[in-house]
């Protein structure tokens, strides 16, 4: 058969479900090509035999009550609100063919700037008609408080709060779980403290000086001149003390083994020199 190029489509492909074989009625699965009066052949051109005639399969009736069509359903009906509502909110609903988005879980690390001033904000939203917390980044939280229409506003509450991420960890402990009680009060979050299982301090990083670790090797107690062993910090007058960090009562002093002068590392970011010249036993 001969058909002029204008009259033809060549090249068409189909991956099943289309076409059967007018021969045995088989589905087809490959290149083929239409004419312009609506028949279909297989093969890319009427060049690539063979070109055995192709009919259009039937397309099985959709079940209205699959799985599928009822989720669909669901869907459009959650979105579809009446027209008295898009009047009572001034809200144009009819042209909106996006539903508005539900908050996404964001974990915001605190940053170095962050670490140097001890403290950074933390931003949530509660779910108004059930006991959920979902932490958020700054951004979706400017979105929920400006009641942004393409955000959830209407079914959750924005919140924030500082939060301490150094200092003295003990202190730091005791003033975020201050601040969780406090704005739960304030703002009626129920169980919201459950939320950080008891970790107020989260995040919370040592200075490089602080809890530092040595095995004996290094340092002796001022004291009673017996090898240290476990976590030290080296204070920036009287140089290396007993403890993870430095505390107000007393507590002792730490001579290098190895003489007057040591190098020894702080938390792995850097090497301090540490003059031992004129270290007292005690100290504070």
């Amino acid at each position: 058969m001969y058909y002029p190029k204008s009259q033809i489509k060549t090249d068409l492909y189909t991956n099943g479900g289309k076409f059967i074989t007018s021969s045995d009625g088989n589905e087809y699965k490959g290149y083929y090509f239409s004419t312009a009066n609506g028949l279909y052949f297989t093969g890319r051109n009427p060049n690539d035999k063979p070109n055995n005639s192709l009919e259009l399969s039937s397309i099985p009736t959709p079940n209205p009550l699959s799985e599928s069509n009822i989720l669909t359903s669901r869907n459009e009906s959650y979105y579809s609100l009446p027209l008295s509502y898009s009047i009572a909110t001034n809200n144009d609903i009819t042209n909106n063919t996006t539903p508005p988005s539900i908050p996404k879980q964001t974990i915001v690390l605190p940053t170095t700037k962050d670490y140097n001033i001890q403290e950074y904000q933390r931003f949530f939203v509660k779910k108004n008609n059930e006991v959920k917390y979902i932490e958020i980044s700054q951004i979706e939280f400017d979105r929920y408080s400006s009641q942004d229409k393409n955000v959830s506003f209407q079914l959750y509450t924005p919140f924030s709060f500082p939060w301490v991420i150094a200092g003295d960890r003990t202190q730091v402990f005791q003033i975020n779980k201050n601040t969780i009680n406090r704005i739960s009060n304030n703002l009626s979050l129920i169980q919201f403290p459950s939320y950080f299982k008891n970790r107020y301090d989260q995040y919370f990083r040592y200075s490089p000086k602080e809890n530092l670790k040595t095995d004996g090797t290094e340092f002796r107690i001022k004291s009673n001149n017996k090898p240290y062993i476990g976590l030290y910090h080296v204070h920036p007058e009287k140089g290396p003390m007993v403890g993870a960090q430095h505390i107000d009562s007393p507590h002792s002093y730490l001579i290098p083994i190895s003489g007057s002068n040591i190098n020894y590392k702080t938390n792995k970011f850097q090497t301090q020199t540490i003059q031992t010249k004129g270290i007292r036993s005690s100290g504070y």
